[in-house]
């Protein structure tokens, strides 16, 4: 084999599939100015009466089509094009006509005419040809593959025929019709659909010469078009797509994308890069508008009193998914708008549920309403609805549901401009630990995982004495006291700014059965619901002091309780009673293992130095 038997050889067969021929040809058709192109099958049966045949295939369109010195020059001429530096072509190599060897044929007719010739040029099964004049008229140009086979490889080339030209051809800007015409009952098959995608939000946008359609999708898929024409249309794990758009089908159509020498893919020069970047222009700006608006529809209809029907449901939190998604960027400028829907039936704001998170350290989310819920509404606490929880805490399948991440995106965000939450997270300062977005997590939270139901406990004197002289200790700092104990105290007051409770009072707590309920619970103020503190809760930075209910029927309280009432034989109940209520103050006060070990030596020095006093 010669070298140039060898290059179109090679030409022949780089293309993946045998049919993407079809592409080559409708793209030189479009080239040629045919706003139609026919492309149809037929069948002729082998007249001594075998199962075999000849398979046609059409491809006729009504361009400019050529003459003698077009067919010479280009048609019959390796890498010979006039399309070359012309941006209103899309070929630019010359071998699109090439590929219709690639299905072996057994010849290729070609008929075609322009300014008044007409001619007929016929290759061979070797890729020799013959050309010769014709005295009928054409009108554009019209191709004709003749192949060997049987009605069974007939059928399955129309099937894969159809699949391939709409792959490749379906937003085609001339109109494209396809037919079979050897099936009973075969009919006329319109190719092309609206350059569109499937997704939420569809929308589109225009930008010097490129028209983009962009949707948010669950399964998206990726369209690089000129003139209509598929490029490259990817799925799945690619790198032609940034992560920004990993959740976004989008099509674009541009006169400036090229394809590779091989088509195989998009040709990654400025003008690709530049296709990209408006892009994620678009996603970030008209699709992520047209985001909120959607959502802010659905929420608006939920709080104007109509129940939500299933789909709609389903969607807002599809909708929200998307949003998240999307990253805490997405929250900018936008903090004002009403996207969560509350078990209260009204909307709330991002900056409203910031703000909440700045006063409570938490936000409430559940998927529906309960006796826990419609106190935390009754005491004005809203409780953002969620699509579902499963078992304990706010997770399902150890992620956050659509809702919670973009309140955990919000709150993030916030953690960053917000010197009241920066400040109310001490390890965001310069101590290691979990970033922004995981302490924003844990911000968001069931009602059930950290709310008690609180009763005041009015019937029990001495547990009144002990809470009542504990609260006096907290909120004098303790007093001067010599010793142990009073490097003790001057510890705690470093703390006493910044932890402090306006109240302290005796109460039975009731919580989630089977759990064990913590020493204390604590709210803005006593109310029959308050939250049990965690290592991160037990300081207060807010600038009023939270209010404390103490579990009366806690072992620990128990205890300090029965060491209140010792010492009245010797004299000394005033010594237990103060030790005990020293020591209950403490637990208030100290870090989550409540620094129990240094309780002998505290308890010890109280009672040295009132023995020497």
């Amino acid at each position: 084999m010669d070298v140039t038997s060898q290059a179109v050889e090679n030409l022949v067969t780089q293309f993946s599939s045998a049919l993407d021929f079809y592409r080559e040809l409708v793209q030189n058709s479009i080239d040629a100015g045919s706003g139609a192109i026919e492309i149809w099958l037929d069948f002729l049966p082998d007249e001594a009466g075998g199962t075999g045949g000849v398979i046609e295939i059409h491809v006729d369109d009504a361009g400019e089509g050529m003459n003698e010195a077009v067919i010479d020059e280009q048609l019959t001429t390796l890498f010979s094009s006039s399309k070359e530096h012309d941006q209103t072509k899309i070929g630019k190599f010359g071998i699109g006509f090439v590929s219709v060897f690639a299905l072996n044929p057994k010849g290729v007719l070609v008929q075609t005419g322009r300014g008044g010739e007409y001619w007929e040029v016929f290759f061979d099964a070797d890729r020799s040809y013959f050309k010769s004049r014709l005295q009928t008229p054409v009108e554009g140009t019209q191709i004709t593959l003749f192949i060997e086979g049987d009605r069974a490889r007939y059928t399955e080339l129309v099937a894969r025929s159809l699949t391939t030209i709409d792959h490749w051809c379906r937003h085609s800007e001339a109109e494209i019709n396809f037919e079979d015409r050897a099936s009973v009952g075969g009919e006329s098959v319109q190719i092309n659909k609206p350059f569109a995608v499937s997704g939420e939000c569809l929308t589109a946008v225009e930008r010097e010469g490129a028209h983009m359609v962009l949707a948010y999708s669950a399964s998206p898929v990726w369209g690089f078009y000129n003139k209509g024409l598929a490029l490259a249309v990817v799925s799945g794990k690619t790198d032609m797509v940034p992560p920004a758009l990993a959740h976004v089908a989008f099509r674009i159509k541009s006169r400036y994308l090229e394809h590779t020498l091989s088509r195989e893919t998009v040709m990654r020069d400025e003008n690709y890069d530049k296709a990209m970047a408006w892009l994620v222009a678009a996603a970030s700006g008209p699709l992520r508008a047209r985001l909120f608006e959607e959502i802010g529809a659905l929420v608006a209809a939920s709080t104007a009193g109509r129940r939500w029907t299933a789909s709609e449901r389903t969607r807002y939190f599809e909708l929200m998914g998307y949003l998240a998604l999307d990253g805490p960027d997405a929250l900018e400028g936008r903090g004002g708008l009403p996207i969560f829907l509350g078990l209260d039936g009204r909307a709330y704001s991002i900056n409203q549920l910031c703000a909440r998170a700045a006063a409570d350290g938490r936000v409430y989310v559940e998927c529906e309403a309960s006796s826990l819920v419609e106190q935390l509404i009754a005491q004005g606490t809203p409780v953002i609805l969620v699509e579902s929880l499963s078992g304990r805490g706010r997770v399902a399948g150890g992620t956050l549901d659509p809702v919670s991440r973009v309140l955990a995106n919000g709150l993030a965000r916030e953690f960053f401009t917000s010197r009241v939450l920066t400040r109310m997270l001490d390890k965001l300062r310069g101590e290691p630990g979990p970033g922004p977005w995981a302490q924003a997590a844990e911000m968001i939270t069931r009602p059930v995982d950290v709310l008690v139901g609180v009763e005041l406990v009015t019937d029990q004197p001495a547990a009144a004495a002990l809470v009542a002289r504990a609260w006096t200790i907290l909120a004098r700092g303790l007093g001067p006291a010599p010793g142990l104990l009073s490097r003790a105290v001057t510890r705690l007051r470093g703390l006493e700014q910044r932890i402090s409770y306006g109240a302290l009072v005796p109460a039975r707590l009731q919580g989630r059965p089977g759990t064990s309920l913590p020493l204390f619970v604590v709210a803005h103020e006593i109310a029959p619901l308050m939250a049990i503190p965690t290592e991160d809760r037990m300081l207060n930075h807010r600038t009023e002091r939270p209010e404390a209910a103490v579990n009366c029927e806690h072992s620990q309280f128990r205890a300090l309780l029965r060491l209140a009432g010792q010492g009245h034989d010797s004299g000394d109940a005033q010594d237990m009673h103060d030790i005990a209520a020293y020591c209950l103050a403490k637990a208030l006060l100290l870090d989550a293992d409540r620094g129990l070990s240094l309780d002998p030596l505290l308890i010890g020095a109280a009672l040295e130095t009132r023995s020497a006093s």
